[in-house]
């Protein structure tokens, strides 16, 4: 399936999606299950669930892209899991041998994997609460984000490919809108900023729902372009 395709069917998806959230909002508010509706809710609050969000759809997009390799390499005729490490650390590129001149593309294979699994224990709201788990998080997204950039520049790409996937764009995608929601978290600036996020109950809900699905719908779009992308 063509990535375009993917792209529209995934945001027609999410306008769907946005509006079940929408109406389940309101039955949920007119019921007063979420509180008094002139309540406000700060950033603080709901901060923790999107950051959780984008730190496990940023882990499950790579992983995509590591299953797909790891698919290709067992089909090989002779299976190499340094081969398979070579691949991860070199994007795009798959390597069907191993060879002296692939060493270079193992430390970013083996920092690749390290850094889906952080990503991917990251994915708890509640890990995402308190000044030193914040700033731990930030430090993992940070290196998440320089070894994703790494691996796709510096990779063999074929002639006419893309630098940089789809899949990979948006696992980075993921990372920034990560790392400003963590320095908003972290941080507590700009002032102003984190003061117009307060938002009033249902909006919150309504917001919060829309950027955890936004995220599922898009990681999902992410694993068909992981394999448009081989």
């Amino acid at each position: 399936m063509h990535a375009h395709v993917v792209l529209m069917l995934a945001a027609t998806a999410l306008i769907g999606v946005f509006v079940l959230i929408v109406v389940g909002v309101t039955l949920l508010q007119r019921r007063g299950r979420l509180g008094p509706p002139d309540g406000q809710v700060e950033f603080r609050s709901y901060g923790p669930i999107l950051a959780a969000a984008c730190s496990g759809g940023a882990a499950a997009v790579h992983l995509a892209v590591v299953g797909e390799h790891a698919a290709r390499t067992t089909a090989d005729a002779a299976p190499s899991a340094f081969a398979l490490l070579c691949s991860i650390g070199a994007g795009t590129a798959h390597f069907t041998s191993s060879g002296t001149a692939l060493a270079g593309f193992l430390p970013l294979g083996v920092l690749s994997v390290g850094s889906i699994g952080a990503q991917g224990a990251l994915a708890v709201p509640r890990l995402w609460q308190g000044r030193r788990l914040l700033r731990a998080g930030l430090v993992v997204t940070l290196a998440a984000l320089v070894i994703a950039l790494a691996t796709r520049i510096l990779s063999p790409s074929a002639a006419g490919a893309p630098q940089i996937a789809y899949s990979d764009a948006l696992a980075i995608a993921f990372d920034i809108a990560l790392l400003v929601v963590v320095g908003l978290l972290a941080f507590g600036r700009p002032a102003r900023l984190l003061e117009r996020l307060g938002l009033s109950v249902i909006d919150a809900w309504v917001g919060t729902g829309l950027g955890v699905a936004a995220v599922g719908v898009f990681t999902v779009a992410g694993y068909f372009l992981a394999h448009a992308a081989h």
